[in-house]
């Protein structure tokens, strides 16, 4: 890099980093100049398969009414779980980090359904575009980046094999979203549990303290017997006498004082049994002598107990309401009207895997069943290929002209050629529709060359769909920024990539309008006025000619 000359002693920067600051404030344009610079001067060459013949356009899918109806319905409901999240946060009390994640998951899974839903929405163009070329007699290949395997895999184990349809990406992605995520308060058994263990410890604790002063009464009582049997005038008779005469005097030991009185004179505990003078007591005790006495120890245990079961009383109807609402959200998305998988229905509509070849990831797939009352989950190698070599059968299929539609994916289609190849029995020319963009641009540019290569009989159509949802207008402008870069980098020209400039909203016009809108929520400006001084045309009334 250093020998190339663009930084250094006699050009216009004087290192390396004064030289990417320009380039980074520069943009697009910086590295076009700089490329097409370096092939000026013989420093640079671009070696690339050239495009000529094949035939870019960018196709608006419509939404239809239904999928209209169902995106709006969807967008309301996204927008209702993210305020009975916060409440249901609110109530479990929920900690800082816990939060965290929950928003985290939540905006993910946000970004995926909604992706999900503009891939749905393009299925209806895609199957026309697909039976009209096959009318053209032009075969097609479908290129997207995901299959939804992990949603079908887990409906399989909730549901079965069997099912009545097609499997919902954007409905198990909430389910698993709410059942798994959903803030709940602590459950009342282990905070009953909890509680059991405190108290049984502190009855252990009174009950040692009560046994340890019985047995130092008793102790006491039994060295007083000992000094008596020491006086030499021992007799059983008399010994019988005295110990059947304290027991009918019933004599007890105050616990506090160490002093025996009768039964009638203390106050007996109904709790633990503990025998007290009245005036032992802090303060003394002035009432009457009642059978229902308790001390300070049992009378903080009842309370204890009496706060314990409010607590578990409040916290299982806190928990039950939680689970309530919890379980009314898992019924409103079932009952939600959501497409199904975009792979698996374009399969169905195209005529079933005996028509398409599925050069995808994924392991199994759900057809329809003879009847069509239903749909079944199989392995993709149910025809005796094995696992590893299924893509490449699939693949062989479509190049010898015995099926005519291919669908491909990132993880499926790496290395594998399906253009019109001069050695193949398919020579139809390829139509290439892109579903799904991915987030890389050199990724797009690779899928895009599984039709287009060296030594074939026809230049590729590409297709791209794009809907008038702002969410795909969103992605769009993503990959369309990137292949902009991409082609300015690699060829020096701009017009190297397909032109997606229109959804490119990462400029200087686009940031001027997102300020715009920004100034106009804050109320600094008003939106009507600005549009009124740029699109003046816009707010004159409607003449008839």
């Amino acid at each position: 890099m250093v020998r190339l000359g663009l930084w250094g002693d006699g050009t216009s920067f004087q290192d390396f980093p004064q030289f990417l600051g320009a380039l980074e404030k520069g943009g697009v344009g910086a590295l076009e100049l700089v490329a097409m610079d370096m092939k000026a001067r013989g420093m640079y060459v671009c070696r690339t398969l050239s495009y000529k013949g094949a035939d870019f356009d960018t196709v608006e899918a419509p939404l239809e009414e239904r999928m209209t109806n169902m995106y709006g319905k969807a967008a309301e409901f996204w927008a209702d779980l993210r305020l009975e999240l916060l409440s249901a946060g609110e109530i479990s009390g929920e900690e800082k980090g816990v939060s965290n994640q929950i928003w985290r998951l939540y905006w993910s899974s946000h970004q995926r359904f909604f992706r999900h839903m503009c891939m749905s929405a393009k299925v209806p163009a895609v199957v026309k575009l697909a039976k009209e070329a096959l009318a053209e007699n032009k075969c097609v290949v479908i290129g997207l980046q995901s299959t939804g395997e992990a949603r079908t895999e887990e409906a399989v184990t909730k549901y079965g094999v069997e099912m009545e349809d097609f499997v919902s990406g954007p409905r198990e992605l909430l389910l698993k979203l709410v059942e798994e995520n959903y803030p709940l308060p602590p459950k009342p058994d282990t905070f009953q549990q909890g509680e059991e263990k405190v108290t049984e410890i502190q009855r252990k604790r009174h009950s040692a303290q009560d046994v340890s002063f019985k047995g130092r009464v008793r102790k006491v009582a039994k060295m007083e017997d000992v000094s008596d049997d020491d006086s030499g005038d021992y007799s059983p008779s008399e010994s019988s006498d005295h110990e059947s005469s304290e027991s009918d005097e019933e004599f007890h030991m105050c616990q506090i004082c160490n002093s025996e009185e009768e039964k009638s004179l203390l106050l007996n505990c109904s709790g633990c049994s503990l025998r007290v003078h009245p005036s032992c007591l802090t303060p003394p005790w002035t009432g009457m002598l009642t059978d229902d006495w308790s001390c300070y120890s049992c009378k903080k245990i009842e309370g204890q107990e009496m706060e314990h079961d409010a607590n578990v009383a409040d916290f299982s109807k806190r928990y039950d309401s939680a689970v309530e609402r919890k379980l009314k959200i898992l019924d409103v998305i079932r009952s939600l009207d959501l497409p199904n998988n975009p792979l698996d229905d374009i399969i169905d509509q195209l005529g079933g895997p005996d028509k398409v070849a599925e050069i995808t990831g994924r392991r199994g797939m759900l057809i329809r069943t003879s009847d069509g009352k239903g749909v079944i989950y199989q392995a993709r190698n149910a025809k005796e290929v094995s696992m590893e070599m299924i893509n490449m059968h699939e693949k062989q299929q479509f190049m010898d002209d015995k099926k005519l539609i291919a669908i491909i994916s990132e993880a499926g289609s790496a290395g594998v050629s399906l253009h019109a190849d001069r050695r193949a029995k398919n020579q139809r020319r390829r139509v290439h529709v892109t579903l799904e963009l991915p987030w890389s641009a050199d990724r797009a540019i690779q899928q895009f060359g599984r039709t287009h290569r060296s030594n074939q009989t026809s230049a590729p159509q590409y297709r791209l769909l794009f809907t008038n949802l702002g969410g795909e207008k969103r992605f769009a402008s993503i990959v369309a920024k990137r292949l902009e870069s991409l082609g300015a980098l690699t060829q020096g020209d701009r017009r190297a990539g397909p032109s997606l400039s229109a959804f490119n909203y990462d400029s200087t016009y686009g940031k001027k309008a997102l300020t715009m809108v920004y100034r106009g929520i804050m109320e600094q400006v008003c939106i009507l006025s600005v549009i009124f001084q740029q699109f003046p045309l816009f707010f004159m009334p409607y003449t008839p000619f």
